[in-house]
């Protein structure tokens, strides 16, 4: 949907029109309430984000627990000099994830006013021009945590430019292709796409099939791991 809610809303009623069994929707709008009344009894289930006004199933990351591993793995490896590059702030999954980033900062007693914040990057050129501006000032940071893959690659760049690659932590919420071929390896929040689609599939088939029960929230746990080469800044 080209991360558009008009283009949302035009899909949707495109597909009603074509009277489907049901709908499987990543929602990009923060409201559905341009569903038409007598839609909303339509077998429904959302994807890596919450519905609005209106009662469906929804099968998410659990994007708050999630962003708040890498916090806590970086002020296990002694860093406080942090920043944080996120996307687009008008979206569910990146409020959940800047939520739990931020309060796990706080259980660790560190202020946000201490954190580099940049955010509402939606491209990699964006990204790679944020992530330099952190290291013009004095006080620059030891460690990045990206929320959203889309910033990942110009992050990357920023770091390998100066030669900084080896010697500032890099943390990012998602996996990506070739990420293996990393060197060195950076360490990632991975959310299991695969259990997502699974887990979706087989409620929309549920719901299809007349199950009854009411709507509800299905949260999949994120993991931390590391992808590539091992970072020896990473003990």
């Amino acid at each position: 949907m080209d991360d558009s809610a008009t283009r949302e809303d035009e899909l949707v009623k495109a597909f009603l029109r074509m009277r489907v069994d049901g709908l499987a929707l990543t929602p990009v709008a923060k409201s559905q309430g341009y569903l038409p009344e007598h839609s909303k009894d339509l077998a429904m289930v959302f994807i890596d984000g919450e519905p609005d006004d209106i009662d469906a199933d929804a099968v998410v990351s659990d994007n708050a627990a999630g962003a708040a591993k890498p916090a806590a793995h970086l002020l296990s490896q002694g860093h406080t000099q942090l920043a944080y590059l996120g996307g687009r702030t008008d979206v569910q999954t990146a409020r959940e994830r800047r939520r739990g980033h931020i309060n796990e900062l706080g259980r660790a007693g560190i202020s946000t006013g201490t954190v580099h914040f940049l955010e509402g990057l939606r491209t990699e050129e964006s990204a790679r021009k944020a992530a330099r501006e952190l290291f013009t000032g004095a006080a620059t940071p030891t460690a990045i945590f990206y929320a959203q893959i889309l910033v990942t690659f110009g992050v990357m760049r920023a770091l390998q430019e100066p030669g900084l690659n080896r010697t500032v932590a890099l943390v990012g919420f998602g996996d990506f292709t070739l990420s293996d071929m990393m060197n060195p390896g950076i360490t990632v929040v991975a959310q299991h796409p695969e259990h997502i689609g699974r887990t979706a599939a087989e409620r929309i088939l549920a719901r299809i099939n007349g199950d009854p029960q009411e709507p509800r929230t299905y949260t999949i746990p994120c993991e931390l791991g590391l992808l590539g080469r091992r970072n020896p800044h990473y003990r």
